[in-house]
């Protein structure tokens, strides 16, 4: 029964994290340190208090488990997100900064090679790897970076049982 409450809050958390990493007009939070991911495992503790441990002492085992799985869960949410947008739009940001280096008079080496690189990946399919494999490491660390700051805050004026 724990574990059932573990992944609900892990799947709230995990949406919200999901979200605010893949969705183009929400992505400028994550400029910020990565502060929607982080937000996603505070959001994953803050239900997870509020829904099943009524204002009782917050342990860091929870708070570690919860970071983690709404880490992880926000990855593969943010993935099929970006799947979303690539089958609606296709590879947007790509035509963008093609258009910009187009109307550049000077295209810059270090430019010229990352878009070559990026539009390589896209050939052969890897960019969806990549960014799974970078979601599956920034994730869960930034997630549980929130979630532990969460239950500090939360703790405040609690007393360990």
């Amino acid at each position: 029964m724990e574990n059932q409450k573990i992944i609900m809050a892990g799947l709230i958390g995990g949406i919200v994290t999901g979200a605010l990493n893949s969705i183009p007009l929400l992505n400028f939070i994550n400029c910020f340190c990565c502060l929607g991911i982080m937000l996603g495992g505070s959001v994953a503790l803050f239900y997870y208090d509020r829904s099943f441990l009524m204002n009782d002492y917050i342990s860091p085992a929870l708070a570690i488990t919860l970071g983690i799985t709404s880490g992880l869960i926000g990855a593969f949410v943010s993935l099929f997100i970006d799947w979303i947008i690539y089958l609606n739009f296709g590879h947007w940001e790509l035509e963008f900064m093609r258009n910009v280096m187009d109307n550049m008079d000077e295209v810059p080496q270090v430019l010229d090679e990352i878009f070559y690189e990026l539009e390589d990946e896209l050939k052969y399919g890897f960019i969806w790897g990549s960014i799974l494999l970078r979601n599956l490491l920034l994730m869960p660390v930034f997630c549980l970076i929130g979630s532990l700051i969460t239950r500090v805050i939360l703790n405040k004026k609690r007393s360990p049982v």
